[in-house]
């Protein structure tokens, strides 16, 4: 269920950030903190949506997965996204220290420290659901 709610929180901040730079008082200061880049420019929209969809789609196929609501397609194809994702996750958490370098710094203190980290724990969280699904 953790995983579900952060996910979906997660995913929900995206399409705030499809039209405002929201909790950041301006685009500078939402890419600086978020994006990493000093040029104010904020993400594109349908990209920046795309990456909500997949982040509330991924808190969706986690209920399915453990059973909290009911599945849609074969289960086998649902355990598959599962592990996917926690393949995704997992590549973001520790790739993500490599995008550190010539990030605005406001940027590589929270992927350091946040970001990775939290996607790191994401993975491991969607592994255990996966693996769990998988055992039963």
């Amino acid at each position: 269920m953790a995983l579900a709610i952060v996910l979906t929180a997660i995913g929900v901040l995206h399409f705030i950030w499809v039209f405002s730079p929201w909790p950041f008082k301006d685009a500078m200061t939402f890419t600086r903190t978020i994006g990493g880049s000093d040029d104010g420019v904020m993400p594109p929209g349908p990209s920046t949506a795309l990456v909500g969809l997949a982040l509330v789609g991924g808190a969706v196929l986690t209920l399915m997965v453990n059973e909290s609501v009911p599945g849609i397609g074969p289960e086998w194809l649902r355990l598959v996204g599962m592990y996917g994702l926690a393949a995704v996750l997992l590549a973001r958490g520790v790739g993500g220290y490599f995008m550190n370098s010539g990030a605005a710094i406001e940027f590589q203190r929270l992927n350091s420290f946040l970001y990775s980290p939290l996607c790191v724990a994401l993975a491991a969280l969607s592994g255990i659901v996966a693996v769990a699904a998988s055992r039963r």
